[in-house]
């Protein structure tokens, strides 16, 4: 579930990070601190992310390394990054690609393949979990970051009840077309991730914190995250 993007000067951003590396070049490395959100739908996600940004901004409103949130602006960070028409944003979702999406994609001459933008996809959100100071949320980014020391993988989740309550309330939507919204997202983000990682989303040893929500406030989640992100170490 997306809400307005916090997005801002993500050209100059990138210009602070290094040449690209091999993922698993960097085992050890420590950068500035980076933290990856996997959320089911109705989790508060949005609210959540905007008030970590909100305050990590102003924690560090002097660091010239801003504090960035990378939430559905992502994808059009990746087309820019690779040179890319904003026609393709469609086929980098947050959620696996058919099996007829992907032929049509790879029609020779016409469009990148599905795997080669899943490459450019981990190799944006590498560069932005490198750089550090980058909230990036989704597109299985925790997988992609899991050998960085720099990085915190967080899940959020809450009680399918409660998650369709918020739904209901923050988009004003009835119970049925929630109920749908829900089983839509949460399948697409699980079959994203065993699609493309052969892993569990909802599998708790993928991350280093699992929160539910249903007990915390926002502020609350976002003290409990503020504490368990990586010191800064150069």
């Amino acid at each position: 579930m997306n809400g307005p993007s916090l997005f801002h000067d993500s050209g100059a951003y990138l210009a602070l990070n290094l040449e690209p590396r091999p993922e698993d070049a960097y085992p050890t490395r420590r950068h500035a601190p980076a933290i990856t959100i996997a959320r089911q739908t109705g989790a508060r996600g949005v609210s959540i992310c905007t008030a970590l940004h909100e305050k990590l901004e102003s924690m560090h409103a002097k660091d010239p390394l801003r504090w960035k949130l990378f939430d559905s602006e992502l994808s059009k960070e990746i087309l820019k990054e690779h040179n890319l028409p904003a026609h393709l944003e469609k086929f980098i979702p947050d959620e696996a690609m058919s099996e007829y999406d992907g032929m049509i994609n790879e029609i020779p001459g016409r469009h990148p393949s599905l795997w080669t933008l899943f490459k450019d996809t981990k190799e944006t959100i590498g560069h932005l979990a490198r750089t550090g100071h980058s909230i990036l949320v989704g597109r299985g980014a925790n997988f992609i970051t899991r050998s960085m020391a720099n990085v915190l993988n967080v899940r959020l989740i809450g009680s399918y009840e409660q998650r369709l309550k918020n739904i209901c309330e923050s988009m004003q939507l009835s119970e049925k077309m929630a109920q749908s919204l829900l089983k839509h997202e949460d399948h697409g983000r699980r079959s994203y991730v065993k699609q493309h990682y052969h892993a569990d989303i909802d599998d708790p040893k993928h991350y280093d914190l699992v929160i539910n929500t249903d007990h915390f406030g926002d502020n609350e989640v976002v003290q409990m995250l503020l504490s368990a992100l990586p010191e800064e170490t150069k």
